[in-house]
């Protein structure tokens, strides 16, 4: 092996070494293990129970029903109209607050529940928490009060007094599932997550379709890395609302996590479907299609998104990156004029543009853009020696040999540098000082644990050595 192949067989760094070197995969982009960790798995937040009375009782996003307790919630909400409850709407007319509290004493539970109702609906939490203990403190059985002054504690983060109404509620109707999934939701705010879990699961047991216990148990499964638990609810809750975009991308990412790429696009895909404007996801799905090599997708929706101003200088980064990879060089090119231009000191675009411009063999342009690297950042390891390496294909071997020694100065285990240190040597004829090149590139190479490029060097200096030893002292040239 000449240390002419050599050179393109051990340093694959020659000019383009981010798309042919061991992280041919995802060096560019970042890889899609960097995009899984950005908010990608886990509780974005506390699980909410908001509060939406009127025709649908209280559930997580307002979705779900109460089901029986010990009467039905529902007909009691709509029946808000008789009674003395319908007080609290005239009190605006003179009715003193003497007045309603002398009244109070005549009314039933049922008249302290009403008016909770109705308070509740308007918002006055304080006062509708006192009227259904008031119900509570005349009626001990009565389930309905201790399920919305539950709710009402849920909502202003009273989490263990929620817990305690909810417990109550089960204890009178062990059938309750509503009652298990809003105990498992505050149980959830509280950091308990196993016992959010176990009232999550009994609410499933009781309600198979319950959609929202489903998700939110995924949610918990998928913080602790239990993905296959999380696949499960959140497929089951998919087969009950194919339209929860938000259960596709939450799947999505677990397949990401995971590396079961095909499964993330598809999920990624069905979100876009659902929603077109999802550019977040686009972004993703093409960062995918870069890993996988299917640089042609993965350009489709980076142009999407710059079509849609969407992260732009990201966007057309990430489409350049694509072309670089997809050899399109003078299209990688204008899309990283375009990054420049939005971050002029971006030193990795510049390489990059650098890195495109040299495999056009536009050597000038590029080292011109890897002399701009170095003016940015001035121990620019990374373009000091792909500047050599322009260098050396131009035949420019005093300013590589610079550049290489700058490199080392800079870092003096760049093995690399001394590989191409040994090849510039051998072309000016230097065979000895080429030889000690590749030994100080071996010393390196056994610190970093390489023994295939050892060997393939040692097997280039016994050449070299062959080579001088057979070589008369007046052919050996010396500049």
């Amino acid at each position: 092996m000449s240390l002419e192949e050599l050179v393109s067989d051990i340093a694959p760094d020659l000019i383009f070494n981010d798309f042919t070197g061991k992280n041919k995969v995802g060096a560019v982009a970042g890889g899609v293990g960097a995009l899984c960790a950005v908010g990608a798995l886990g509780l974005t937040g506390p699980i909410a129970v908001p509060i939406a009375i009127g025709g649908v009782l209280i559930g997580a996003k307002g979705e779900s029903s109460v089901k029986s307790t010990v009467r039905s919630i529902g007909s009691i909400v709509g029946s808000l109209a008789s009674g003395v409850g319908s007080v609290v709407g005239h009190a605006s007319n003179g009715i003193t607050a003497g007045v309603l509290g002398f009244i109070d004493v005549f009314k039933s539970d049922e008249d302290f529940f009403n008016r909770g109702v109705e308070r509740l609906e308007n918002k006055q939490y304080a006062e509708a928490i006192e009227d259904f203990s008031k119900a509570i403190e005349i009626n001990r059985q009565y389930g309905e009060a201790y399920y919305l002054r539950g709710c009402i504690y849920s909502q202003i983060s009273q989490y263990q007094a929620a817990i305690k109404d909810f417990s109550k509620v089960i204890k009178l109707d062990p059938e309750c599932d509503e009652a298990y999934f809003l105990r498992g939701c505050n149980l959830s705010d509280m950091r308990d997550y196993q016992g959010a879990i176990k009232d999550y699961t009994q609410a499933i047991k009781i309600n198979p379709q319950h959609i929202n216990a489903y998700c939110n148990r995924g949610h918990l499964f998928a913080a602790e890395k239990n993905y296959n638990a999380a696949i499960f609810d959140y497929t089951q809750s998919i087969l009950i609302d194919s339209t929860n975009q938000d259960i596709y991308e939450r799947r999505g990412r677990i397949y990401l996590e995971i590396k079961d790429y095909k499964s993330a696009i598809a999920d990624y895909t069905q979100v876009i479907k659902l929603d077109k404007r999802k550019f977040n996801v686009y972004f993703i799905r093409g960062c995918i299609f870069f890993d996988l090599q299917d640089y042609d997708a993965a350009i489709t929706d980076f142009t999407y998104l710059i079509e849609n101003h969407y992260c732009i200088a990201e966007s057309y980064l990430h489409r350049a990156n694509a072309y670089l990879a997809n050899q399109k060089f003078e299209k990688a090119i204008v899309d990283f004029n375009q990054v420049i231009n939005i971050r002029p000191n971006d030193v990795s675009t510049i390489l990059s543009r650098a890195d495109a411009r040299a495999m056009l063999k536009d050597y000038n342009q590029a080292i011109a853009d890897y002399t701009l690297a170095i003016k940015n950042k001035s121990e620019c390891v990374e373009a000091y020696f792909k500047r050599g390496n322009v260098r050396t294909l131009k035949k420019d071997y005093r300013a590589a040999i610079k550049d290489y020694n700058q490199v080392l100065q800079i870092d003096q285990n760049y093995a690399f540098a001394y590989v191409q240190l040994g090849y510039v040597r051998k072309q000016q004829g230097k065979l000895q000082e080429a030889v000690e090149n590749l030994k100080q590139a071996i010393s390196v190479f056994y610190k970093k644990s390489m023994p295939n490029e050892i060997k393939k060097i040692q097997q280039e200096i016994r050449i070299l050595e062959n080579e001088i030893k057979n070589t008369p002292w007046w052919k050996m040239r010396i500049f």
